[in-house]
């Protein structure tokens, strides 16, 4: 079976102290909203949750699971999740990177995905992945800095 891996990076800045950035992307139950076709999320116990979506990726549609399991947490610096994603036909194992650090009164945000995709979505071909990647990065990108924004 073809497998793909992808890598995205980038960095963003909220106006907020990073113990109110660390607290969002800490919590599933607020952070989850912030993905495109989200439906609900369940908390599984110790540091695993479950997102529920509807997706579209390309041409393919359909209810997807985001299983997530928070390998790191660093009070207000730092937070990991790694974990796998099933939906569309398409199945991709990830691991999810948040550096936080204080820049002046605002929260510098660096962030790293790193991916191994299969199945239909790793059909499509670097140009068409980047593509549905870049646009979904920004949509959580911007639903980020104004949730938290708000807090």
């Amino acid at each position: 079976m073809l497998h793909v891996r992808v890598v995205y990076r980038g960095e963003f800045i909220v106006n907020r102290d990073p113990g109110i950035v660390f607290r969002f992307l800490s919590d599933p139950r607020i952070f989850a909203r912030v993905f495109p076709g989200f439906q609900d999320v369940k908390i599984m116990g110790g540091e695993e949750f479950i997102v529920k979506l509807k997706v579209t990726i390309g041409p393919f549609r359909g209810d997807a699971t985001l299983r997530g399991r928070f390998i790191e947490l660093v009070e207000n610096k730092l937070v990991k999740v790694a974990g796998r994603w099933e939906g569309a036909g398409s199945t991709m194992d990830y691991m999810l990177t948040f550096a936080l650090a204080k820049v002046n009164s605002e929260t510098r945000v660096d962030w790293v995905f790193e991916g191994y995709i299969e199945g239909l979505a790793a059909l499509l071909g670097d140009k068409v992945l980047n593509s549905i990647a870049r646009s979904l990065i920004d949509e959580i990108t911007e639903g980020i800095i104004g949730e938290v924004s708000k807090l």
